[in-house]
């Protein structure tokens, strides 16, 4: 089913398997988007840890889909957002088996898949693991302007689907897809280049803030488009405001997880130029000038106008 863009993907799919009082699997942090999408239809949302450094928490997501028995779980098993991590096949064909015995829908967000940075070996899609509908689109590997996203599903289920979607918008525009269908000659060239250009600016990025930061723990990401940074201290609300008097929007770490989590975080896009990028860390390099000159107060009431 071609739809416009993965966050109507992500809400259509959300509001056919979910309905009020049943869980949901989530990553923890995870694309606050699709928190809000699942949280609309009345679900509980069950989180599962990723990190940095150690990915997915195994036996929790294991535990979560044995204990909870989701009817849904929202994953991001390829360069996942925020942290940059990939599920290994291992935890794919685990997480699959345990989800089919609970009678648990795998959705997997494959938005950020297609953007390996490093020459890394890259599992097979989460399908080829077990039964998982998979969405995706061309946000992230051509432009965000062109709102063209899709679900991979079984049969049965796109036809659920159908049925849902009437009562929300009656189809995708032509013309963006025909955009789409005549740029998927020239799809794998398309790549190449938003490869090199994400491998300029995490270099760049994780050059330029080591420099200026050497407090804070900036990881090596192999794809995707983001940097968990971790802080060193619970400000991240505090320094995104601060950001933003110096001319710099940025979301804080809060904005990722679920009741206030991620304040030691910040989540920091590489897909810029050099120039944007050194503006951006003058930026930051001001504002957190100016916490270290004041108080520092309890800033998780500021998580949600960030």
């Amino acid at each position: 089913m071609i739809t416009i863009g993965a966050q109507h993907a992500i809400a259509l799919v959300a509001r056919t398997l979910l309905g009020r009082g049943d869980s949901a699997l989530v990553e923890s942090p995870s694309y606050p988007h699709a928190y809000e999408a699942l949280r609309l239809t009345g679900a509980r949302l069950v989180p599962v840890s990723v990190t940095a450094d150690d990915g997915w928490d195994e036996s929790a997501l294991e535990q979560t889909l044995q204990r909870a028995s989701p009817a849904m779980g929202y994953v991001m098993p390829d360069f996942h957002n925020p942290t940059g991590r990939t599920m290994s096949p291992e935890l794919r064909e685990s997480m699959l088996a345990i989800a089919l015995r609970q009678g648990t829908t795998i959705v997997a967000d494959e938005t950020t898949a297609e953007l390996a940075i490093d020459a890394v070996d890259t599992p097979l899609p989460l399908a080829a693991y077990g039964p998982a509908v998979l969405i995706g689109s061309v946000g992230k590997t051509v432009w965000g302007g062109v709102r063209i996203g899709w679900i991979r599903a079984e049969r049965q289920l796109i036809q659920k689907l159908t049925r849902a979607r009437s009562a929300g918008d009656l189809g995708t525009p032509v013309l963006e897809q025909l955009v789409v269908a005549n740029l998927l000659d020239d799809f794998d060239s398309i790549l190449v280049q938003r490869s090199e250009q994400l491998r300029r600016g995490r270099d760049h990025l994780e050059t330029v803030l080591r420099r200026a930061f050497p407090e804070w723990r900036v990881p090596h990401v192999a794809g995707g488009m983001t940097a968990w940074i971790n802080l060193g201290a619970p400000v991240s609300s505090q320094l995104t405001l601060a950001a933003r008097n110096e001319g710099l929007l940025l979301a804080a770490g809060p904005r990722f997880g679920i009741d206030g989590a991620f304040e030691r975080f910040l989540r920091l896009p590489f897909g810029y130029s050099a120039e944007e990028t050194d503006r951006a860390v003058a930026a930051l390099e001001t504002a957190w000038g100016s916490l270290a000159r004041g108080p520092m107060v309890d800033s998780s009431f500021l998580a949600e106008v960030v």
